[in-house]
């Protein structure tokens, strides 16, 4: 599925925060894999296409304070992630050096 599709869909059936549908909801309706969708809702949002969501899931903004909560909320998890990888880091240093075998992908 190309992104003007998932476009069309979302301004026809999810335009508004009332209207979300989940990942789950429109991965069975447009027949895509969580990472394709979660890929071009992120491709769209990077060209200025305003994508919403939140924990209710995603839908097409209807005007700007929907999309100042979609950014509210991603700040947040953007923190958590920060929280997370801090804690790793400390976790870190109870092993010593690093040693990652020059791989980087854990293998």
């Amino acid at each position: 599925m190309k992104e003007e599709q998932l476009l069309a869909y979302l301004k026809a059936n999810c335009f508004g925060r009332k209207k979300s549908q989940t990942r789950g909801q429109l991965q069975r309706k447009l027949g895509l894999s969580k990472d394709q969708l979660t890929n071009m809702v992120h491709r769209m949002r990077c060209k200025g296409l305003p994508i919403a969501g939140g924990p209710l899931g995603y839908f097409y903004a209807q005007n700007a304070g929907e999309l100042h909560a979609t950014i509210r909320w991603l700040e947040k998890m953007v923190r958590t992630l920060l929280k997370s990888i801090d804690g790793l880091v400390k976790a870190m240093e109870s092993f010593g050096p690093v040693d990652d075998g020059g791989g980087g992908d854990g293998s």
